[in-house]
């Protein structure tokens, strides 16, 4: 029991200390929230914090881990109870997204850890880790849409990386410019994107089972179907 009852003391410290790390960070930036300022922040005595953690590399790492884990908690929030794959999609894309998850804040501290993984192979290999869970994740949605059998994996991940890339950079352009920016336009924008080139891979590949058959065609030949007029955008709102 005194045992249980330790470790549940040493788990409250250890947030306790993120915490007040993570305030510091924000307020002062990353390089400047120094060891003495965030125990200062957590009210406790400097020793406290190497009782608590290795080094200064070690309290990076978790909060990197904790900012990450937070938006996949979120997600998963997000989709609980949505059983409809292509409805969970379009929930998923809203999400990453959105407010809850384009914290400005957080944003410009990101920017700071990942300076840090450039120094520091423990963040690094951190911060790498969590990029490869989050790539997982988007792809095992794709997956389960169903809207995707023509796209290999391999397509799949560089698929799962663009998102990556501009939900990450939304944080960029909405910091610096965010009047400009509407990020339900984004998101509107990015699961139109992935929809059409699913649909031109479905067309890629009724194109290969007809063969010359459907290419020589008369009745066939020259005609095009466009599924979306500029009128009908349903970003354009």
């Amino acid at each position: 029991m005194a045992k249980r009852g330790r470790k549940s003391i040493a788990k409250e410290r250890r947030a306790q200390i993120l915490d007040a790390f993570h305030r510091c960070a924000v307020r002062s930036g990353l390089e400047k929230a120094s060891l003495r300022e965030v125990a200062e922040e957590a009210g406790l005595p400097v020793s406290n914090l190497h009782h608590f953690f290795k080094n200064r590399d070690e309290m990076v790492g978790e909060l990197v881990k904790r900012i990450v884990r937070g938006i996949m908690e979120g997600h998963r929030d997000e989709t609980a109870g949505v059983k409809d794959p292509s409805a969970r999609f379009r929930r998923t894309i809203d999400y990453l997204f959105s407010p809850k998850t384009i914290q400005l804040q957080d944003g410009s501290l990101f920017y700071d850890l990942w300076s840090s993984a450039h120094r520091s192979e423990t963040v690094r290999q951190i911060f790498q880790k969590q990029i490869r869970n989050q790539r997982q994740t988007f792809m095992d949605i794709l997956v389960e849409t169903g809207a995707f059998p023509d796209i290999d994996m391999a397509e799949m991940k560089d698929i799962a990386n663009i998102v990556i890339a501009l939900v990450e950079g939304s944080y960029y352009v909405m910091d610096m410019d965010g009047g400009n920016v509407s990020p339900k336009r984004m998101a509107c924008l990015t699961r139109r994107f992935l929809e059409l080139y699913a649909e031109d891979k479905r067309r890629e590949r009724a194109k290969r089972a007809t063969g010359s058959k459907a290419s020589g065609s008369p009745a066939r030949r020259g005609r095009r179907k466009h599924t979306t007029k500029p009128s009908e955008n349903p970003c354009s709102s």
